[in-house]
């Protein structure tokens, strides 16, 4: 039986901007579709104007759009039962109570949900198109504490003393959601209309050293550092920060990252396996398997 070959790091991010480069190909098509639909949700010129003849366009696009995003808004933040769980037995019925609060507790009071919401419906109404990233946050910390406990002497008699533990202290444990600005996001364009088909995602997006040093996921970032470009520049990257102001100190400049999420054969067995790679440049930061229990990409669309 032929042994198989761990591919290297190096092919495996060849291959990987492969895909980056042939989705953006054929994302051109969409993009333009989606650019075409924000002039004239803004109300910009054709560019077929004659001098001497009227300029003016109409707006009714826009205000049709801005009238209604209240109302559509409204219901996921005028209550805080936004969320219901129903059992499926009888024995379902106490969880699926401590579901519905949990989950209408995260939502409502430890989630931005206004913000989030009014990001959300007025993107998907001018664009078409709305991409979320999901996640879970999760951060504990370790604590000595003295706590009680029973012992038993030589006599076989129980006590009660004391004595000092280690305990996880659990400072936040909630899912996350993130919304995706559709240009930076690159799709398997063989999963024809069905996301769940595609075999990968890759979103780019702006950070900084400071940034990914404080996650503690990402490695080389020393080599990022010592081969650092201002890679915002990047001709066919535009910043969400439509500013000239740029920060100067190492740890704090922009830098353009791109995160693989989808299905390739790093082990060389013929099976391709759940993986996110993230790398800056040519510099891999991170190159493990997708650590969600279903493997999927963590995007909706």
């Amino acid at each position: 039986m032929e042994t198989p070959t761990k591919l290297n790091p190096t092919a495996i991010l060849a291959a990987l901007k492969e895909d980056l480069r042939a989705a953006e190909h054929l994302k051109r098509d969409i993009d333009a579709k989606i650019s075409q639909w924000r002039s004239e949700y803004e109300g910009l010129p054709y560019g077929n104007e004659v001098k001497g003849k009227s300029s003016i366009i109409s707006r009714d696009v826009k205000k049709q759009s801005e009238w209604q995003h209240a109302s559509i808004i409204d219901p996921f933040v005028s209550s805080d039962e936004i969320i219901r769980c129903l059992p499926i037995t009888w024995e379902d019925k106490q969880a699926a109570e401590q579901n519905e609060l949990l989950l209408n507790t995260q939502f409502c009071r430890q989630f931005p949900r206004y913000n989030f919401m009014s990001k959300a419906i007025k993107l998907l109404d001018i664009e078409g198109t709305l991409i979320v990233q999901t996640g879970w946050d999760y951060a504990d910390r370790q604590e000595e504490v003295e706590r009680e406990v029973v012992a038993v002497d030589k006599f076989g008699n129980e006590f009660i003393t004391t004595e000092i533990v280690t305990e996880t202290i659990v400072e936040r444990n909630q899912p996350t959601a993130r919304i995706c600005r559709s240009q930076d996001v690159y799709l398997d364009p063989t999963c024809y209309d069905d996301a769940d088909n595609a075999q990968f995602f890759i979103h780019r997006y702006e950070s900084d050293l400071s940034t990914l040093r404080a996650d503690g996921r990402y490695k080389n970032l020393d080599k990022v550092a010592r081969l650092y470009t201002d890679t915002s520049s990047s001709t066919d990257y535009k910043s969400p920060d439509e500013t000239s102001f740029k920060f100067q100190d190492e740890p704090r400049r922009k830098l353009l990252v791109y995160e693989y999420w989808g299905n390739y054969d790093v082990d060389g067995d013929g099976i391709a396996e759940p993986i996110v790679c993230v790398w800056v440049d040519d510099v891999i930061l991170r190159l493990e398997g997708n650590p969600y229990p279903d493997g999927k990409p963590p995007f909706l669309v």
